[in-house]
């Protein structure tokens, strides 16, 4: 019976664990690749485009989620064959944790970084990766003493003054500080 014994559940149920984590990164991925594709359609010459961050946003998928996946699963179905070696199990989960903070530190960068990737103005309006502003409502632009946050302080449809938040990178700061605003 493939459930006998205990180390054989902790596999089972670790790998249960991965799958989980890489369905929240898989979701996180759809989410990012959609608005990215969206915004290719309509992306100007003159853009803002983090380089560095949009590389590694696109070849981790490929580079380390992918093949660790395989890896990871291949080595699920080595400690299943070979259960009566409790190491494997041991190594398994280590593994497998591994892999879960692995991918919950990438959704954490994901989701922290994203917002900077792009900028761009595209018919009197700026758009961003989680916001699209009106360039005429764009009252500042500014970023805090540490140079770690960007503020864009703009009035909503109602009037109402808001602020989008996006982390810093000097090249994002000065094409903001370079558009034609108001």
């Amino acid at each position: 019976m493939i459930f006998s014994n205990l180390t054989t559940g902790n596999v089972l149920t670790g790998y249960c664990l991965m799958i989980l984590t890489s369905i929240a990164l898989f979701y996180f991925f759809a989410i990012h690749f959609k608005r990215l594709k969206k915004m290719k359609l309509i992306w100007p010459d003159n853009k803002f485009l983090n380089k560095k961050l949009y590389k590694f946003f696109n070849l981790y998928i490929f580079i380390g989620f992918m093949p660790m996946f395989v890896l990871i699963t291949i080595y699920f179905i080595f400690c299943l064959i070979f259960k009566e070696l409790e190491i494997l199990s041991i190594l398994f989960t280590f593994f497998y944790l591994l892999y879960t903070i692995q991918v919950i530190v990438y959704i954490s960068i994901l989701s922290a970084k994203q917002s900077s990737i792009i900028a761009f103005e595209y018919e009197g309006q700026l758009i961003l990766f989680n916001e699209v502003i009106d360039m005429k409502n764009i009252i500042d632009i500014s970023h805090n003493l540490k140079r770690t946050v960007i503020f864009i302080t703009f009035r909503d449809e109602k009037g109402l003054e808001d602020l989008v938040k996006t982390s810093y990178n000097w090249k994002l700061y000065d094409y903001l500080k370079g558009l034609n605003l108001k």
